[in-house]
C-alpha cells in the first residue's frame, strides 16, 4: 500500500509538472522548465520579474515556506484536520506535501534566477547597457544565494545545479553538496552579486544592501560572528535609510509599504495576491483560520512587559462568549501584504548576538545595547540580562516575539542547538528527536531522482 501511495504521489507531480502531449519521462521537480526566450531588454526584465514573481510564490515567501519557520515553533496550533497538524507537533514526514511545495518553489527560483545568470550576458541590444546586464545578473545571483540558504537551513545540504534546464535530458546530473559547501555557494553569489549591483535604498529589488543583509545572515548561521557583526552595522550605520519605526505596529500596519524599517520586501498586488492573509485570518476578517496561536503565545504577547507593542501581532474576536486570537501580520483586505524578507530590527539583533558571543556585552556599546534598542521600540523596559549566557537568551526571546510570524523561529532554535531543549519544556508532549533538526527530502523527489539522497532516519 505505501509503494501504491508513493507511486500516485509520484504520478500526481509528474501531470503538474510536465506536458500533457508529450510525456517521455518523468522530471525531478528541481528542474522546472523554463523556455521563455531571453533576447532584448524587454524580455530580459521580464525574465528578471519571473525571478522575483516566483521568489514571491505561494510556495516560497509568499506562504508555505515561512510556514514551515513557525508551525514546529511550539507556538502555533493547528485548527484543520491534517494540514499543519505534524508539523505543529515535530512530526516531520518525507510525504507531507508542504515540504514538496516549499523544495519544488525555491528550485523554480532558483532555475528562474539561473536563466537570467546564463542568457542575460549575452543579449545583444543598445538598450540593455553594461550597467543594466550587471545589475540584472546581480539581482539574480543574490535571489539564487537566499534560495540556497533558505534550503540549507531547512534541509542540510542540497543538489547546486548553477545552469538553467529546460528538461530532463539536459538537467544536471548532481549528487547533493555538504551544508559547508552549500553555504559557500551562498556566498560565492553574494560576493559576486555586491560588485554586480548598485548601491543606495531600493526595498523591493536586491541593491549591495540586501546582500549586506542576507550576508549578516549568513554569518550567524555559520557561527561567524566577526563578519556577522560587520555586516549586520554596514546596515545600521544607514541611519538616514532605516531605522526602528516607533509605535511597533507603524512598520506594517496602515497599509504603508516600504517603511524605514524594511530593508527587502515582497511586493503584491490585487490580481498577484498573498496567500498568506487568508490562512492566518478569522472568517470574521476574511481568512479560513487554519492555524492560531496557541495559548501560551497569547499570553506572551499580551504581557506588556515582555511584549509590548508586538501585541499588534495577534488580534482577536469574540464568539459565544469565547475569545478566539489570530495572527495579524498579514490583514490586508486585498491581500496586498508584503513578504518581509530583512528588516533592521534582524541586525540590530544579529550584532547583539553575535557581540555576545564576542563577549561584548556592554549596554553602551556591545550586545546588550543593540537588544535594548529593539526593545525600546517596543516600548519595554531594559534587559536585566548581565552574564553572556542570560543575554543569549534574552536576544533568543526577544527574536521569538519580534519575528513571531516571519519564519525565523525554528531555524533560530535549530542553529542554536535549543530547538529540543525548548520545545520538550513548552509541551512535554512533543518530542524532537536528533534526526530532525533538519526536514526530510520530500519523498516524491527522492524517488524521481535517484542521486538525490534522503535525509537519515526520514
Amino acid at each position: 500500500m505505501k509503494t501504491l501511495k508513493h507511486t500516485i504521489l509520484a504520478l500526481i507531480t509528474i501531470s503538474l509538472f510536465a506536458s500533457c502531449s508529450d510525456i517521455l519521462e518523468p522530471e525531478p521537480l528541481n528542474a522546472v522548465s523554463d523556455e521563455n526566450p531571453i533576447f532584448d531588454k524587454g524580455s530580459s526584465e521580464t525574465a528578471l520579474r519571473g525571478v522575483y514573481r516566483q521568489l514571491a510564490s505561494s510556495g516560497y515567501y509568499g506562504e508555505n515556506y515561512v510556514t514551515l519557520g513557525y508551525f514546529p515553533s511550539g507556538d502555533v496550533k493547528n485548527l484543520t484536520t491534517g494540514g499543519a497538524a505534524n508539523l505543529v507537533n515535530v512530526n516531520f514526514r518525507a510525504d507531507d506535501p508542504l515540504f514538496n511545495t516549499s523544495w519544488v518553489a525555491i528550485y523554480s527560483t532558483i532555475n528562474r534566477a539561473n536563466q537570467v545568470i546564463a542568457k542575460v550576458p549575452s543579449v545583444q541590444d543598445p538598450l540593455l547597457t553594461p550597467a543594466l546586464k550587471a545589475q540584472y545578473v546581480g539581482e539574480a545571483k543574490f535571489i539564487r544565494a537566499l534560495a540556497y540558504f533558505d534550503l540549507a537551513r531547512a534541509w542540510g545540504g542540497v543538489q547546486i545545479i548553477l545552469e538553467p534546464t529546460n528538461s530532463f535530458e539536459d538537467r544536471q546530473k548532481v549528487s547533493r553538496s555538504s551544508l559547508a559547501e552549500t553555504y559557500a555557494q551562498v556566498l560565492k553569489d553574494l560576493e559576486e552579486a555586491e560588485v554586480l549591483l548598485p548601491d543606495g535604498v531600493n526595498r523591493i529589488r536586491a541593491t549591495k544592501r540586501t546582500v549586506w543583509a542576507l550576508r549578516a545572515r549568513l554569518h550567524l548561521y555559520k557561527k561567524e560572528w566577526a563578519l556577522a557583526e560587520q555586516y549586520a552595522t554596514k546596515l545600521i550605520d544607514k541611519t538616514a535609510d532605516y531605522t526602528l519605526l516607533k509605535p511597533y505596529s507603524s512598520w506594517f500596519a496602515g497599509n504603508v509599504v516600504g517603511t524605514a524599517e524594511s530593508i527587502f520586501e515582497l511586493e503584491y498586488s490585487a490580481i498577484n495576491p498573498s496567500t498568506i492573509r487568508a490562512q492566518m485570518q478569522h472568517p470574521t476578517q476574511g481568512g479560513t483560520y487554519r492555524y492560531a496561536p496557541n495559548d501560551k503565545f497569547v499570553q506572551l504577547l499580551n504581557n506588556a512587559a515582555l511584549s509590548g507593542g508586538r501585541k499588534a501581532l495577534i488580534g482577536s474576536v469574540t464568539q459565544g462568549g469565547t475569545t478566539l486570537w489570530y495572527g495579524n501580520l498579514y490583514y490586508r483586505l486585498p491581500a496586498t501584504d508584503p513578504a518581509y524578507i530583512f528588516r533592521i530590527a534582524e541586525m540590530y539583533l544579529i550584532r547583539a548576538e553575535a557581540r555576545a558571543q564576542l563577549n561584548n556585552l556592554s549596554a553602551a556599546t556591545g550586545a546588550l545595547s543593540d537588544l535594548n534598542k529593539v526593545r525600546d521600540r517596543a516600548e519595554i523596559a531594559p534587559s536585566t540580562a548581565v552574564t553572556k549566557d542570560e543575554i543569549l537568551l534574552a536576544i533568543e526571546n526577544e527574536r521569538r516575539v519580534e519575528f513571531a510570524w516571519e519564519g525565523h523561529r525554528w531555524f533560530d532554535l535549530v542553529r542554536t542547538g535549543r530547538a529540543k531543549t525548548v520545545l520538550e519544556a513548552l509541551d512535554p508532549n512533543t518530542k524532537v528527536a536528533d534526526y530532525e533538526l533538519v526536514f526530510p527530502i520530500p519523498i516524491v523527489q527522492t524517488q524521481l531522482d535517484p542521486l538525490l539522497a534522503p535525509n537519515p532516519f526520514y
